[in-house]
């Protein structure tokens, strides 16, 4: 155990509970188990987070967080391959950050407060990016927002749950960079061409 207090402490509770979250599971996984693993006391985790539901919770806000900057990063203007550019930006963060990808498909599998937590501010943050498509004129008209704001989660996050059972299914791993690859470009057809003939 550490007997001092590092200036990076926080960051690496933090680091640390993503990786034992994303392996162990949310529920099952203790708070002495996260400080454990990061050498550090229970005590200063509870000092920075105040217990379990508080770290879940600054997790939670580091997963909307990182994306957000990675979208903000990479701004661009105009409706050209819009859907592709938010694939690349999603999947980028993934590739770079496996452990968040394990703590989120962990989470909404658990369905933890944490999760539905976390689905709400995704869902809020999706909705509006898909309103603000729709006032650009890059969705049809007649589209369900709330549904297209969905149909937008699962396609990115829902794989995210079944990554253990989609290897066999993918010969790989999901976040390995062919495979991302595969997914954009997936989806983006999907999403601009429909699949049905």
């Amino acid at each position: 155990m550490r007997s001092a207090v590092a200036p990076s402490s926080k960051d690496l509770i933090l680091s640390t509970a993503f990786r034992v979250f994303g392996r162990s599971g949310i529920e099952s996984t203790s708070l002495r188990e996260v400080a454990r693993e990061a050498e550090v006391s229970p005590a200063l985790v509870v000092h920075h987070f105040g217990g379990k539901e508080g770290l879940i919770a600054a997790l939670d806000e580091a997963v909307v967080r990182e994306f957000a900057e990675a979208y903000a990063a990479d701004a661009f203007e105009g409706d050209h391959d819009i859907v592709r550019r938010r694939g690349e930006q999603t999947v980028r963060v993934m590739g770079a950050r496996p452990d968040v990808c394990a703590y989120v498909g962990r989470g909404m599998v658990e369905g933890t407060a944490g999760s539905l937590g976390l689905f709400r501010n995704m869902i809020r943050g999706g909705g509006a990016e898909i309103d603000s498509l729709a006032e650009r004129g890059v969705l049809r008209p007649d589209v369900d927002r709330l549904w297209a704001t969905l149909q937008h989660f699962f396609l990115i996050w829902a794989p995210l749950s079944f990554m253990p059972v989609l290897k066999e299914a993918l010969g790989g791993d999901l976040l390995d960079q062919e495979q991302l690859d595969r997914w954009v470009d997936a989806n983006v057809e999907l999403l601009e061409e429909g699949l049905y003939a």
